[in-house]
């Protein structure tokens, strides 16, 4: 669904307000409310706060979407850049090319949903066990690396699919539905470990995805989905190995073992300094420039993606990561042009598509 923020002004006239006033009933700045009339969607609990006020229901400022085979959530955009129409388009336009493409497999197999009775730590703990145990992570005390997490994707029949994003999409990675396929976009530019925790944080919305209500940015549905995220990369065993090595240490030596334990595990700094957080209470470390430098020694995920300059290694890397999509694709070489899988792949000129459709079909040859 479109957010049609511009019904705002009309109805706050229609009701006797200004949009001084609805701001302050609601608990925001004037700016605020600007910014959901110019296209930025509101969080689901201003959303609430203003239907109340204003005495509609939410779909009011919803338009029906007319794509019933596509549906995305509005997702989390990264470093607090604001969702808006163009975000909206720009995503939609995106999924768009892939919607013939999954119309024309049926979806056979029994997708897992999770369902709970209510979102607490108890349930994300419970929810993060049973994931961990899906991704193949070989001991139960370490991190969730990348391969484990695409392992945990496939696993849940989710096909992610390595695209550039436009500039408007400031994200690492979005879910979607298509055709009731999920999928998870990741963009290429994203750093292998900046990678690791958003496809997750996606993951928890495509097997929760009947209880969202697309369209709607819910704060607490974010949160939940970030906690069992955590819970998944990061368990309670290897946090607490971690504050014991960092025990008793300085600032800087604290800081020393923590990019070494990162460029070990392929995690980044922030994220484990929260996990301690949340096990030591009061613990407080600057781990800025520490990150970025740990950064450098990995590389995005599009510059592992086309580092190949052979298309059989190509086809071999992108099977490896997204191999629910490949098999997909593959059922369909047959119906598919050279320039349409390269368009799906994003290829663009980095590789010859017709010399990657010939090695999928060795690939499909050998299944």
């Amino acid at each position: 669904m479109r957010w049609m923020g511009e019904k705002i002004k009309s109805l706050v006239t229609e009701k006797g307000l200004t949009l001084v006033k609805l701001a302050e009933q609601i608990g925001v700045t004037r700016q605020t409310v600007n910014d959901w009339m110019n296209g930025q969607v509101p969080k689901g609990n201003h959303l609430i706060s203003m239907c109340r006020i204003l005495k509609e229901k939410p779909d009011y400022f919803f338009s029906p979407n007319k794509e019933k085979a596509i549906t995305f959530p509005v997702h989390r955009a990264r470093k607090g850049a604001k969702i808006t129409l163009d975000t909206q388009r720009d995503a939609l336009e995106l999924v768009k090319q892939y919607e013939i493409f999954f119309r024309n497999i049926l979806e056979s197999e029994v997708i897992p949903i999770v369902r709970i009775s209510e979102r607490n730590e108890a349930s994300a703990i419970k929810i993060a066990k049973e994931l961990r145990a899906k991704s193949g992570v070989i001991k139960s005390f370490l991190p969730l690396n990348y391969e484990n997490a695409f392992k945990l994707m496939y696993e849940l029949g989710i096909s992610v699919i390595f695209r550039d994003f436009p500039k408007n999409i400031k994200s690492y990675a979005f879910y979607t539905k298509i055709h009731s396929h999920r999928a998870v976009f990741v963009n290429n530019s994203t750093n292998i470990i900046d990678l690791i925790f958003p496809i997750l944080h996606e993951s928890i919305h495509a097997i929760r995805d009947e209880e969202s209500q697309e369209g709607i940015y819910d704060e607490e549905e974010e949160k939940f989905c970030d906690t069992v995220a955590n819970y998944i990369q990061l368990p309670d065993e290897y946090v607490k190995k971690v504050c014991n090595a960092i025990s008793g240490l300085g600032k800087a030596a604290q800081i020393n073992k923590l990019k070494t334990l990162g460029k070990l595990h392929s995690h980044s700094l922030y994220g484990i300094v929260k996990r301690v957080q949340s096990i030591s209470h009061g613990f407080m470390l600057d781990v800025g420039g520490a990150d970025t430098n740990l950064k450098k020694a990995f590389s995005t995920v599009g510059d592992i993606l086309f580092q190949m300059s052979d298309p059989r290694d190509y086809v071999k890397l992108i099977h490896d990561f997204s191999p629910k999509f490949i098999e997909i694709m593959i059922n369909q070489l047959g119906s598919i042009t050279d320039r349409k899988i390269g368009e799906l792949l994003g290829l663009a000129n980095v590789l010859d598509a017709k010399a990657v459709k010939e090695e999928l079909a060795k690939l499909k040859n050998e299944d």
